[in-house]
């Protein structure tokens, strides 16, 4: 069954926790979606992933560029409900979800502790999804940017 995640970051933390949280999938094998509701943010990780780190990128494709059955994809970002490469992991940071979460084996979402429209929609969805899931988790960042399990949704 799915489990679903949820990462309450400290300010301006969110891409930067999405960036380590894809670099721990890469090394554990897993591949990852990303999906995305407003096109220039998924054009802005695009460009963001190639130049993060100034020495490394992280390996990637978008629904912009031609898809090639030849190459092990680890990373696809996307504005479509779609998962051609068959990632195991969804990551969500501007509120897109998909229509079925059951294909996958983890569902991360993260969002600001400032964005608190954002929020309330993470909050509609977990409020609608929680009788459906058993395997959620809820991560907060504290004051010296450690993660400790607290369930912000209440």
């Amino acid at each position: 069954m799915t489990q679903i995640i949820f990462y309450n970051t400290a300010p301006l933390q969110v891409e930067n926790t999405l960036f380590n949280l894809i670099e721990k999938s890469i090394e554990n094998g897993y591949k990852s979606l990303l999906l995305f509701n407003d096109k220039n943010k998924c054009s802005a990780i695009d460009e963001k992933l190639w130049t993060y780190k100034q020495n490394s990128f992280l390996p990637h494709l978008s629904e912009d560029e031609k898809i090639s059955d030849e190459i092990d994809i680890p990373i696809y970002l996307s504005t479509k409900n779609e998962n051609p490469y068959k990632a195991e992991l969804l990551f969500s940071i501007d509120g897109f979800l998909p229509d079925n979460i059951n294909n996958f084996e983890r569902v991360i979402i993260i969002v600001d502790v400032n964005d608190k429209i954002l929020l309330e929609e993470y909050k509609k969805y977990y409020l609608d999804i929680n009788e459906d899931f058993e395997d959620i988790v809820f991560y907060k960042s504290n004051d010296n940017g450690k993660w400790t399990e607290k369930n912000f949704m209440r």
